[in-house]
């Protein structure tokens, strides 16, 4: 039994066809284009603007820890407690309450902070101060770095893909160009 020598020849996506119209393969192309930019390109963009958004976050935690430090303080007054919750969702409330702190000069420095409710009057508690030596909140962790990043990258590429299938993704043939007349014998 002898085998066609025709089918050797590996079919190619692009061969020569007389019945494909100039725009079919423009179509086609297009939307191999719209393809890989959806594909490809949105989480490309995505990851980029992660990453900078990560750099930034990095670089103001780097500042904020170099400005700020921990110092001891004395609570003045205790803080108030919430009724317990009647959703039975088990919460970590904090709320602002004064605090009494000694500076490296030797000032006595009154300001207010978060603190966990039921904090008595008078035990001693750590807070975060600034260069100037007023009370204010800690340094950016690396965890917030990262998700931070994560979220902004990822909002990214969601927006990227939706505006690159928004951009013209192709929902169907194009129409024809050639508009045969009604009852024409050589039209569909």
């Amino acid at each position: 039994m002898k085998r066609s020598t025709s089918r050797t020849k590996p079919r190619r996506w692009r061969r020569r066809n007389p019945l494909r119209r100039r725009s079919d393969t423009i179509e086609a192309w297009t939307g191999l284009v719209l393809g890989a930019a959806l594909f490809i390109g949105a989480p490309l963009a995505g990851s980029l603007v992660g990453l900078t958004v990560y750099d930034q976050a990095q670089r103001t935690a780097e500042q904020q820890r170099a400005s700020r430090h921990l110092v001891r303080a004395t609570v003045l007054e205790d803080v108030p407690t919430s009724p317990a919750p009647t959703d039975g969702v088990a919460t970590h409330p904090v709320h602002p309450g004064a605090v009494r702190w000694t500076t490296a000069d030797g000032r006595t420095v009154t300001g207010k902070v978060k603190m966990p409710e039921g904090t008595r009057s008078g035990s001693p508690t750590d807070i975060w101060v600034d260069a100037h030596d007023r009370a204010t909140t800690a340094p950016r962790s690396g965890s917030d770095s990262r998700a931070q990043a994560m979220g902004v990258g990822g909002a990214s590429t969601a927006a990227a893909g939706l505006a690159v299938g928004a951009s013209g993704w192709p929902s169907g043939p194009l129409p024809s160009v050639i508009a045969w007349p009604s009852g024409s014998a050589t039209g569909p």
